[in-house]
């Protein structure tokens, strides 16, 4: 598995020479303002029918509500830790991503297991420790191809409008609240994505895996 990371080039010797990983959390991508990686629905899958939805007591039947809402099912992106590369070496990505470097990492299996380790020395990790996979793209408008109660999934959903970056993600958790279930039906004219998200604390930490020089191929445009 070849995996590509773009990248300025003031932090390839960062990465490649010393493996100093950045890990941000989902909540840094819910507020960074350009939506080529950032995403406000970090975290979250978003099920809004074209048609509106009618809200009735399941023991009764009885209509409570009819109207344009969402159904969200979300996790705490504080707590959510998340590096991201491509499965997909593209000109196209390095002008998205505004970088002139692309550096291929030629084993992705063995730069999960060096990532693995690293993480195993957080303290407050969760206990399923690294997660890693492919982001799994769905339509707002459309079932998901995916359980998408199951919180760990929803570190790795995105909308299909980012499918064409093929995204391969390293995730972990912070403490065991990180992959709590969070369900609500929000009225789609009165829930701000843009405001919740300005509620959460962007973080990062660093984990540094040594040399990859070993694994790492690094392409200039």
């Amino acid at each position: 598995m070849k995996l590509y990371k773009y990248i300025p080039e003031q932090f390839v010797d960062g990465f490649v020479n010393k493996g100093h990983i950045l890990f941000r959390n989902l909540t840094y991508f819910r507020q960074y303002e350009d939506n080529r990686r950032g995403d406000l629905l970090e975290g979250f899958h978003r099920d809004n029918p074209d048609n509106d939805i009618t809200l009735s007591c399941p023991n009764t039947g009885r209509v409570l509500a009819k109207g344009d809402f969402s159904f969200l099912n979300s996790i705490n992106t504080d707590l959510i830790f998340v590096f991201c590369l491509s499965r997909l070496h593209k000109e196209e990505l390095y002008e998205e991503f505004e970088s002139n470097i692309c550096v291929e990492i030629t084993d992705g299996e063995e730069f999960e297991r060096r990532a693995r380790l690293a993480v195993m020395r957080y303290i407050s990790l969760h206990r399923c420790g690294l997660l890693s996979g492919n982001v799994m793209y769905y339509q707002h408008t459309a079932p998901a191809g995916f359980n998408i109660k199951e919180p760990k999934n929803l570190a790795f959903a995105k909308g299909a409008h980012y499918e064409h970056q093929q995204e391969f993600r390293l995730v972990f958790g912070t403490t065991k609240r990180a992959f709590e279930l969070k369900q609500q039906v929000v009225i789609n004219q009165r829930y701000d994505f843009f405001d919740e998200a300005r509620k959460g604390q962007s973080k990062e930490k660093l984990l540094k895996v040594g040399s990859l020089n070993d694994i790492a191929k690094v392409h200039r445009i």
